[in-house]
């Protein structure tokens, strides 16, 4: 496995360098252009694949790679360690619509003028994107769940492309789940502040410790369906794009993944500091915070805790997909890259979620 790094997208160029030819005799230009194709077939065979993980409102705060000492996250921190670590990654929006299509068309959102939950392709035209480059190259393009935007909970719930482009991709699979829905213990955090709002959908903390297992659940579909596809492709050149949609809300996660974080009131906040938005202007306070949310000190650490549960979750669903490029043989021939569409807030200057241009 040849990781290119955590926390950022890049993408290698494929164009073609023109061969040089020089005068001969016809002999030797039969000979030279047998080499030639012999050399092309040969470095055809070499192409490195791609596998492009992007996960759903993760803040590398969360990981354990990037210093958390309770959110363990053992697969993620494989990729880490083995491949470029970014500290200072930015992206072009703070939200999933935006950032999502700048980053697969190579647009800045403010040229495309995708600021919501749209496709960029209007806007560019017959303009290859990201993963259309690599399909005009040669190589296998296949989307598995969230790439571009798609709605969470309630494009998952429903199983549709979402905000898609169909162009990129030589084959599409979307999975499925229960989310909010999903059979277990929950408790909606936000906006319940006499607790007796039931489990609710939309953008909202909730917190479910769900019965079942991972194939329950959208990444785990996400991952199964990955590591399919994997070993069906691995002789072919392949840019492989796994959309996980977790850790965004709802937080809904198998129990076993819960127990490390169990009881909640072990979680530790952000430091409180009073004054703390004495010199933010009002724009940049967060849409979400923990009085608009109306969350005491008992919600914000269940939210800290089912936060990571879910980032738990997820990163148990990259360790399958890492296992199984690992048994296909084409590890050493793969670059693997590992990012999210934004970051998040738990907690810090009292803010929540996203939406925000603090790191």
């Amino acid at each position: 496995m040849r990781p290119l790094h955590v926390g950022a997208v890049g993408v290698r160029s494929l164009k073609p360098t023109p061969p040089l030819l020089t005068t001969m005799t016809a002999r030797l230009l039969c000979s030279a252009l047998l080499l030639l194709l012999s050399l092309c077939a040969s470095a055809a065979e070499r192409r490195m694949n791609v596998l492009f993980i992007i996960a759903d409102d993760l803040t590398a705060t969360a990981l354990s790679c990037y210093g958390n000492e309770v959110c363990q996250t053992p697969n993620i921190d494989r990729i880490a360690a083995q491949g470029t670590r970014f500290t200072r990654a930015f992206c072009n929006a703070t939200y999933c619509g935006p950032s999502r299509a700048s980053f697969m068309s190579g647009y800045y959102p403010h040229a495309t003028g995708v600021l919501g939950y749209t496709s960029p392709r209007p806007a560019i035209g017959d303009r290859a994107t990201w993963a259309q480059h690599f399909m005009n190259h040669g190589y296998h393009t296949a989307r598995v769940s969230k790439i571009y935007h798609m709605g969470v909970p309630g494009g998952i719930e429903d199983g549709g492309d979402g905000a898609d482009d169909p162009a990129s991709w030589s084959e599409k699979h979307n999975s499925p789940g229960p989310e909010w829905k999903a059979p277990g213990d929950g408790e909606t955090l936000e906006g319940n502040p006499d607790g007796k709002k039931p489990v609710v959908g939309g953008n909202t903390f909730v917190v479910v410790e769900a019965d079942g297992d991972d194939m329950v659940h959208s990444d785990g579909k996400t991952a199964a369906k990955a590591v399919e596809l994997i070993q069906q492709h691995a002789q072919k050149p392949f840019f492989l794009a796994v959309g996980f949609v977790r850790p965004h809300v709802p937080f809904v996660a198998p129990r076993k993944y819960y127990e490390p974080y169990l009881p909640y009131d072990k979680m530790t906040l952000p430091p409180k500091i009073p004054g703390d938005w004495d010199d933010i202007p009002k724009p940049g306070i967060n849409y979400k915070t923990s009085l608009n949310m109306k969350m005491d000190e008992r919600r914000q650490k269940k939210a800290v805790g089912g936060y990571y549960a879910s980032v738990a979750f997820l990163d148990a669903q990259v360790g399958k997909v890492l296992d199984a490029l690992e048994a296909s043989g084409q590890a050493d021939n793969t670059l693997v890259i590992f990012t999210s569409d934004h970051g998040y807030h738990l907690g810090e200057h009292d803010f929540w979620a996203k939406v925000s241009l603090h790191e």
